[in-house]
């Protein structure tokens, strides 16, 4: 779904004006100060967090707008954090919706009034979204904290029951913000003041600017003790208050509810993209992690480049908004790693996907005709852009992702481990054997004739996962790949960005391109072959025929085959392990009785995750997921929508094929 940027203007004062609700995005006497005193001030934050005992704290606001009052929490939580250094509380979440998010050029613009919140300001500006459907998540890592921004941008209304919650509740604090009831009426709903209630933990506060009757009234009915407090400036009265009444809400569809886990420590399977994101997630979160492997990066993850792009549709359907938030989210936390010292072979030189064909061409001018990915993320360019962007005769327009490129997948594993600090253990040459059931947790055990005891597992193997018994009734598939290391060559010396086609050719690395790459369903084989190296010439020439210099690459016969692994609908599988045999019974009436409110939370395998069937698209979408599952395990705020969520699930096969009947 396409959203619609914010049309606005600046006055007199310099105070941005949306012309969608002829409404001031903040006071025109001080909008800074304007912030602290409503939100940080009336929700207590300061005392608040001088007496917090859990490692976080959430802030959830409505309405981002410039992000003012975002970076208002973020100076104010690390003037705390300097004050306080041996708290407890060392990470700030802040979840904020945004239906009309501002241009890059407008946010700067609005933010320069403020000269003390330039450090955090040109932080947020590196990191601003695409304006995408979804949540966005972005980590601002400090000296001795860490502010998380979930940034979720669409309609309120759609959004909030998005919005999974945890058992002890998410929000501690909201900012009840968006412009005035009087020009915005259709945000301030019970809706909105019932999900309020929803998602708050006991004693969770909120402040806003308002007064109006009707939100004082629609609050206290969500479950919120609500009091008039003098407003700010010339504005005589405000509202706030704390929740008293604890919300239970049915989950809408309880065979897909996240489920936590107990415990500090978690040991992965699996040392390539995903077994290394998963560890970096993790680990940010304060967990100690051991991972076990038989070698790092030894399959799928092991070749020394990849292209790195998000393959989307022409519709915002589940599968492309998750790869364009999942690329988005990748490229933050790449760019991240390297600005800490971590580095990896990679080129973010852009990628050129061409309308080689009448028919390929025609996808890519219906994807752009439909106006849903802005120009941030995809632009496209005609064939003389083309060949300019590309540094080869190209005689094809297509999209160009600014953004994308290669990545060297093996040397990023080890950086993300090397991330990991002394907080992660790597354990090569354990092969695992076999992993049985214990009565709290499972015992891990190895080739190498070691076991290991662990209360929390998860399964990120990629191919290699497909053999456990464990996951024997997921429906995975290997799927062998081929890709070539050619050599440097006639006009192929030239190429500056990667191209894509049927396949695909990346720039040079050490004198060496990548050419790929072939798909056999089912073959488990790694060794190269002659067969397939000739079918990846032939591919590249047949797709690029009206290309001369295509027609002339030859090979030296260096080439590596991998298997990937995938699943039927090409999403990987994400959380908890299902018990199948029990599943099966416990909503073998969904097909009759489909009301959610019949069934009970899904009987899983305890202290049993997985992370795998990423097929060839681990680069752009297994940090998110990784991410998400992280989440997941430590009862954290997920950055994933619920639909998103179910469509990663690993039982929702089962769950499809109980529903058919």
């Amino acid at each position: 779904m396409s959203l619609e940027t914010a049309r606005l203007h600046f006055n007199e004062q310099g105070t941005p004006v949306a012309e969608s609700y002829d409404d001031v995005y903040f006071s025109n006497a001080n909008g800074l100060e304007e912030s602290r005193f409503v939100f940080i001030h009336n929700n207590g934050l300061s005392q608040r967090w001088c007496q917090y005992q859990l490692d976080e704290f959430c802030i959830a606001e409505t309405g981002f707008g410039t992000g003012l009052n975002f970076l208002a929490s973020w100076q104010a939580f690390g003037q705390f954090r300097r004050q306080q250094p041996d708290s407890p509380l060392t990470r700030l979440r802040f979840i904020s919706t945004e239906k009309h998010p501002i241009s890059a050029q407008d946010l700067a613009t609005a933010l320069a009034r403020w000269p003390e919140l330039a450090d955090y300001s040109r932080r947020l500006q590196a990191n601003y979204p695409s304006a995408t459907y979804g949540c966005h998540r972005l980590h601002f890592f400090c000296n001795n904290y860490e502010v998380v921004l979930d940034l979720w941008l669409g309609d309120l209304h759609q959004l909030l029951p998005q919005m999974e919650c945890p058992k002890q509740g998410l929000v501690d604090a909201w900012f009840l913000d968006g412009f005035a009831p009087s020009k915005n009426p259709d945000m301030w709903t019970d809706e909105l003041f019932s999900h309020m209630a929803r998602l708050g933990k006991d004693n969770s506060t909120f402040a806003t600017f308002t007064a109006a009757g009707f939100v004082r009234r629609g609050l206290q009915e969500a479950g919120f003790d609500v009091k008039k407090v003098p407003g700010f400036g010339r504005k005589r009265e405000m509202l706030a208050g704390t929740l008293t009444v604890q919300v239970t809400t049915p989950h809408p569809q309880p065979w897909f509810c996240p489920q936590a886990a107990t415990g500090r420590e978690v040991c992965i399977i699996g040392a390539g993209l995903a077994g290394a994101n998963l560890a970096y997630s993790l680990v940010q979160q304060g967990y100690r992690v051991r991972v076990f492997t038989k070698g790092i990066a030894d399959g799928a993850s092991g070749n020394t480049q990849g292209g790195f792009y998000p393959q989307l549709h022409a519709q915002a359907n589940t599968a492309s908004l998750l790869m364009a938030q999942g690329f988005e989210f990748a490229r933050r936390r790449y760019a991240q790693l390297l600005d800490h010292g971590h580095t990896f072979e990679h080129q973010f030189c852009g990628v050129l996907q061409l309308g080689f064909n009448a028919n390929s061409d025609a996808r890519l001018q219906n994807l752009l005709s439909k106006g849903i990915w802005p120009e941030t993320l995809l632009k496209g360019v005609s064939a003389e852009r083309a060949e300019e962007l590309a540094g080869l005769p190209l005689p094809y327009s297509g999209i160009f992702f600014k953004y994308g490129g290669w990545i060297n997948p093996a040397q990023l594993v080890r950086a993300l481990f090397d991330a990991c600090g002394e907080y992660c253990q790597l354990y090569s040459e354990h092969e695992l054997a076999s992993l049985e059931p214990q009565d709290k947790g499972w015992r891990l055990e190895f080739s190498n004739g070691l076991e290991y005891d662990t209360e929390i597992l998860v399964l990120a193997s990629g191919a290699e996962g497909a053999q456990l018994d464990a996951l024997a009734d997921l429906p995975l598939r290997p799927v062998r790949g081929q890709v070539e290391s050619v050599p440097s060559q006639g006009q192929l010396n030239n190429l500056k960005t990667v191209l894509c086609h049927k396949g695909y050719l990346t720039p040079a690395l050490n004198n060496r391109h990548a050419l790929g790459s072939t798909y056999i369903k089912g073959d488990v084989n790694t060794e190269a072959r002659i067969s397939e190296t000739e079918s990846n010439l032939s591919q590249q020439a047949q797709a690029l025929k009206d290309c001369d210099w295509a027609q002339q690459i030859g090979s030296d016969g260096q080439a590596r085959a991998s298997v990937r692994l995938s699943t039927p609908d090409h999403l990987p599988l994400v959380g908890r392990v299902p018990d199948y045999q029990a599943q099966r019974e416990q909503y073998q009436t969904l097909h009759r009785f489909p009301k959610a409110q019949r069934y009970t939370e899904p009987e899983q395998h305890a202290g049993l995750y997985v992370l795998t069937g990423f097929g060839s698209r681990a680069l752009c979408t297994a940090p998110l997921a990784a991410e998400a599952l992280a989440c997941q395990i430590g009862g954290k705020a997920l950055p994933l929508t619920r639909d998103q969520l179910a469509a990663l699930s690993p039982n929702r096969f089962l769950i499809r094929e109980l529903i058919r009947g």
